[in-house]
């Protein structure tokens, strides 16, 4: 339980609502049920818009080195702010985590946020176009790509190419998991070949199964594509984002690190409802990208607080 002063007691309200997900309603009844501590929810909430004050250039520090990153995750989720729905978006790596909300999901929110501009490291995503219009190298989320191909195998039970290419990718998968217990920094030249030719081949078979649609002669209208011929589409134009990780061992084989992310953001709506103002919305993004800054850090997350509140907040680690 914190000490009884304004540091201690405000670094503790914020951890609750912030970092441990409480309602502000429940916050308060907290702690006065258990230290005698009398705050409002409103009291509360001014607490954490002061924490968010303080944390902004800490927080934009994070931001910045995140963008000078060799390889970074970036992914997005809806999130709802009043009556309107607005996103979440995260640029992290494995030792920082950049939250920022927008009200926009695309190209306009990725601008006024501002990172990916200056990002020229290979930056893993779930193939979301916005995305691809910055200057980096791309690494596609392969997690996505086998929920496809499985769902592609239960609609064609009778065609091989999926699973077969489901088969190639969890391969190519266990080997670069043993080439970096091996402390290489890329699969040997062969190996690489041969996976990219297995890759092609079983996408050419995929491409005579699934072929593109077209209109009727002289039509302009654009025709619907079955989502197996998009896949393949996508899975062969975009090979080498595909592949990336078995080309660059730094690269993963997904974006679940992008993903974990957001799992808690997403619990925080589900346990306190939706954030009543754009101000609360960003401010839980300022304390959140601090917080879980340091937790992956291994950094006490509430002493942190309390000396943000003494008004000395330390500063991660940055690369």
């Amino acid at each position: 339980m914190p000490r009884s002063n304004g540091a201690g007691i405000s670094a503790f309200a914020v951890y609750l609502t912030q970092y441990q997900q409480l309602p502000f309603k429940r916050t308060a009844e907290l702690l006065a049920a258990l230290a005698g501590i009398a705050l409002s929810p409103g009291t509360l909430y001014t607490m954490v818009r002061e924490a968010a004050a303080r944390l902004a250039a800490p927080v934009a520090a994070i931001g910045q080195a995140v963008a000078q990153s060799a390889v970074a995750h970036a992914d997005e989720t809806g999130l709802r702010v009043g009556r309107a729905l607005q996103w979440l978006h995260v640029l992290c790596t494995a030792t920082l985590t950049f939250y920022a909300v927008h009200a926009k999901r695309g190209h306009e929110a990725l601008e006024a946020i501002g990172l990916l501009a200056s990002f020229r490291g290979i930056l893993v995503h779930d193939h979301w176009k916005a995305y691809l219009m910055y200057a980096c190298q791309h690494a596609f989320c392969n997690a996505h790509h086998l929920r496809e191909l499985i769902a592609v195998a239960e609609t064609y039970p009778k065609l091989a190419w999926p699973e077969r290419l489901i088969a190639l990718l969890c391969e190519a998968n266990v080997a670069t998991h043993y080439a970096r217990a091996a402390g290489y920094a890329a699969l040997p030249g062969p190996m690489i070949d041969d996976f990219f030719t297995r890759y092609d081949a079983l996408l050419a078979q995929g491409a005579r199964a699934h072929p593109r649609r077209t209109g009727p002669p002289g039509s302009r209208r654009r025709v619907k594509q079955t989502p197996a011929c998009n896949l393949v589409g996508r899975l062969r134009d975009h090979r080498h984002a595909v592949l990336l990780f078995i080309v660059d061992l730094r690269v993963p084989f997904d974006n679940n690190l992008a993903e974990r992310a957001m799992r808690m953001p997403k619990l925080k709506q589900k346990v306190s409802g939706c954030f009543r103002s754009a101000e609360g919305a960003a401010a839980f993004a300022t304390i959140r990208s601090y917080l879980s800054t340091l937790n992956k850090q291994s950094v006490d997350t509430y002493q942190a607080l309390v000396m943000t509140f003494q008004g000395n907040p330390p500063m991660p680690r940055l690369p």
